[in-house]
């Protein structure tokens, strides 16, 4: 029978595939450059391209050529280049960063496992002597010792369980497993996985612990998912099935992850994260025995074939529209995790909605102090998270950091508060600067250069009344690095009604005349609402920022002359 969803993981991953390989480096006789494949965004040659060796193998054995398995077997050579005499991989050229050296035995390994057969000899024997070298490598280096976020972790478990596997390696499958028991001890009371933080075990002074959504469903929990089947550990899957399902209650209906919040939300996009390698191979694989996980990741597919265009994977909703240049990492990362569940199978399943789609009343997660709220057809996020991965990276103060409406989608989607190139090999620059501002609601003022908000403040006062399907915040305006205004207290409440989202707010009598409320809404569909009785001063114009991906209608809001303001976002459907 016909697998039509197979056949629409395939077709975006040929897509992907035949684009990038426009752009793989031929016969300049440099060594360096030959093989590689080269960004049109970044203008570099990112160093895990040869994460798509996979991919290239899997496309060869479906459609034969040698097309394919040509391009793979000079992305390998040029690999070498990345390769230290330690047996690690750089990065990039530019960076000394060797732990992606987890995800390169992870790649090689599936290729071998899956398509080694297409290799001859001589190069399945140079495959097996880099993995060799790699191996050795991580079994020295990568234990939880290893100062880094717990993807690597998470990773190292996978990649010792393949290649402990693959080679007849008992210590490497014995080093899996500690890594999987450690990585399995990090999960909260609440359901969610910890350590995409350093240090990875701190514990902020609101009870919250290092939780990156984006990383967790794209990486660290695919991972661990691997190394469970591999090892056939039964007590880890049974703990892996429950982080996706703690997890699954942030996709929205549209296949989009609420990342809003996320320690490492500099690298979100609305799909997913970056150069992560997408949520298909922790949700895609369950068939039936799991409906709703195998039905997030065909929506997430779908919405990374709406943000596809002539072949390149865009970095949000949005960036082809702007004229934004996508960046490959997008598409080769996220073509291994395609493959690995097309070699694995995809299986049919009953379609279903979303546990978001389910939902109505308001959930609370102590681990990010973060409200959810489920009011007719809204979904809100409302958060005063404090664990500070770096200054300006994500919101606080108990800020609206997402909202999504079941006829609109995506109408408030924060991410970084304060652009910077925080991983610049990985992150992107608009030539656009003046239209480049975040997209978090805030009260704001600036004093010279330095602009102060209430996204900023650790130290706000979250408020919920489920009865009355509000959050109420105070917080004070803070610099990006902390500096905290005197006498700055502002309130902002959060009202949730089926028909419109009522926002109020005051600033202290000495701010009204300076002080601002920012709200940059998403779509051409939402429209806002001055209350009549509070004479404030509005003012908009068009943004768009690069983290998350999306054109907004900036709004900014001067309070009326007692220093309130309301205001009331509608559907225009």
């Amino acid at each position: 029978m016909k697998n039509h969803y197979a056949d629409e993981y395939e077709e975006l991953l040929k897509t992907w595939a035949d684009r990038l390989l426009e752009l793989q480096v031929h016969d300049t006789g440099n060594k360096r450059l030959d093989g590689g494949i080269l960004c049109p965004a970044c203008m570099t040659i990112h160093g895990r391209c040869t994460d798509f060796i996979y991919p290239l193998l899997y496309l060869e054995d479906r459609y034969g050529g040698g097309s394919y398995q040509k391009a793979a077997l000079r992305l390998f050579d040029w690999g070498e280049n990345l390769l230290c005499d330690d047996g690690s991989m750089y990065n990039d050229a530019q960076s000394p960063w060797n732990g992606i050296t987890v995800f390169s035995v992870i790649s090689l390994c599936e290729a071998l496992e899956n398509h080694g057969h297409l290799l001859k000899e001589a190069d399945r024997k140079r495959f097996e002597e880099r993995l060799d070298r790699m191996g050795g490598w991580i079994y020295q280096n990568l234990t939880m010792e290893f100062v880094t976020n717990i993807n690597y972790h998470a990773a190292t478990a996978a990649a010792m369980a393949l290649l402990g596997s693959y080679r007849g390696r008992e210590d490497y499958k014995a080093r899996a497993r500690q890594m999987a028991k450690a990585c399995l001890s990090h999960i909260t009371e609440d359901g969610f996985l910890y350590g995409e933080g350093k240090p990875m075990e701190h514990v902020t002074k609101r009870g919250c612990r290092p939780v990156d959504i984006g990383y967790n469903v794209e990486e660290s929990i695919p991972e661990l998912l691997m190394y469970a089947r591999v090892m056939e550990d039964e007590e880890a899957l049974r703990k892996v099935r429950g982080l996706l399902k703690t997890h699954l209650d942030f996709m929205l209906p549209d296949g989009g992850w609420d990342n809003s919040f996320g320690t490492r939300n500099f690298k979100w996009t609305y799909w997913g994260s970056r150069t992560s390698d997408g949520c298909q191979e922790g949700y895609g694989m369950w068939g039936q025995e799991e409906p709703q996980f195998s039905e997030a990741a065909y929506r997430n597919l779908l919405l990374y074939k709406a943000c596809t265009h002539e072949g390149f994977l865009y970095g949000g909703p949005d960036y082809h529209s702007h004229g934004e240049t996508p960046c490959i990492h997008h598409a080769f990362s996220h073509a291994k995790s395609l493959t690995s569940v097309l070699d694995h199978g995809v299986e049919p399943w009953e379609r279903c909605s979303l546990p978001a789609e389910e939902k109505q009343g308001m959930a609370y997660y102590p681990t990010i102090d973060t409200w959810r709220i489920y009011k007719g057809p809204w979904i809100g996020t409302v958060t005063a998270y404090d664990f500070e991965y770096l200054k300006g990276g994500h919101t606080s103060g108990g800020t609206l950091s997402m909202l999504w409406h079941r006829k609109m989608g995506p109408v408030i989607a924060s991410s970084m508060t304060e652009y910077s190139l925080f991983e610049a090999h990985n992150m992107q620059q608009s030539v656009r600067k003046a239209e480049h501002r975040p997209l978090t609601p805030r009260i704001e003022m600036t004093v010279g250069k330095t602009v102060y908000a209430t996204c900023f403040d650790t130290d706000g006062v979250m408020d919920a009344d489920q009865g009355a399907w509000t959050v109420k915040t105070d917080a004070s305006l803070v610099s990006a690095g902390h500096e905290r205004m005197q006498q700055s207290r502002c309130s902002i409440q959060w009202k949730f009604e089926d028909e419109r989202i009522l926002i109020t707010g005051r600033v202290p009598d000495c701010l009204k005349d300076q002080a601002e409320f920012v709200l940059p809404l998403i779509g051409q569909r939402v429209f806002l609402q001055c209350e009549a009785e509070y004479k404030a001063e509005c003012k908009a114009e068009d943004i768009f920022f690069l983290a998350g991906g999306f054109k907004a209608r900036e709004y900014r809001l001067r309070p009326d002359r007692d220093g309130r303001f309301a205001i009331s976002i509608v559907c225009g459907c």
